[in-house]
């Protein structure tokens, strides 16, 4: 709830939960990305493009991870530039945009999102293939998914996403997470298996179940509390605005 001057007096207005109070949101810049596998086959699709702000779509351009045979889990890890997260709560949107133009239906699958507030020396050494991304990594369970041009994204148990129905030609996924988390270095992106996806995925390229990750994108916004969460807070102001109008 937020209180509000209506007439002559203040009255308390509910709002939805995670709503963002402006003047606390923007991007979060990233850096260093690494990967324990990026595809060279046919061109280099580096984890480190998904970061370079190239929306082109182009050969090469974006992560993706077929070995020649198929396509497995695999992890992207990112730097913060700053730490993250505002002491009272964040909202994190994870933009996901894949806009692979020489083949179509390139999407991933399956994946999860986490944070952690290591340093910054001990993970993401900036290597394509075989790059360090051990750190304590903390799971965000997103409080909701969607994604452009018809596909369904359902949240699981675990924290994942996982995308089923149509499966367009590109998509661009937008996940929202909350966290009390503050210092956060860096993010994990966990591309993972699962038996409904072509060739067990993590991606739905359908012959091979390989994807292309275009750009990997990051915005904090200051993070509302649940409107329950208030009403103790909202109880104390509305007295003290009773007695403020009593004295007008």
């Amino acid at each position: 709830m937020y209180q509000k001057w209506i007439g002559r007096g203040w009255r308390w207005l509910a709002i939805a939960a995670s709503t963002v109070v402006p003047g606390f949101c923007g991007p979060v810049a990233l850096q260093n990305a690494t990967a324990t596998l990026s595809q060279t086959i046919g061109a280099n699709f580096f984890a480190s493009t998904m970061i370079d702000g190239n929306f082109s779509g182009g050969l090469g351009q974006g992560w993706a991870i077929f070995n020649g045979s198929g396509a497995g889990a695999e992890t992207a890890v990112f730097e913060t530039v700053t730490d993250a997260g505002l002491a009272g709560g964040t909202q994190f949107t994870f933009t996901m945009s894949q806009l692979y133009t020489a083949a179509t239906q390139h999407s991933v699958g399956r994946f999860r999102i986490s944070v952690t507030t290591d340093a910054r020396s001990g993970f993401a050494d900036g290597l394509q293939n075989g790059g360090d991304v051990t750190a304590a990594w903390t799971v965000l369970t997103p409080v909701s998914a969607s994604g452009t041009n018809g596909p369904t994204l359902t949240i699981l148990g675990d924290g994942s996403v996982l995308a089923s129905g149509t499966n367009p030609s590109t998509s661009v996924y937008t996940i929202v997470a909350l966290t009390s988390m503050t210092g956060i270095t860096g993010f994990r992106l966990e591309v993972l298996e699962d038996a409904s996806l072509p060739g067990n995925g993590p991606g739905r390229q359908p012959s091979n179940g390989n994807f292309v990750l275009t750009e990997f994108e990051v915005s904090a916004d200051a993070a509302v509390p649940e409107p329950a969460s208030w009403s103790l807070a909202a109880f104390g102001a509305g007295l003290v605005a009773m007695r403020m109008r009593r004295r007008m």
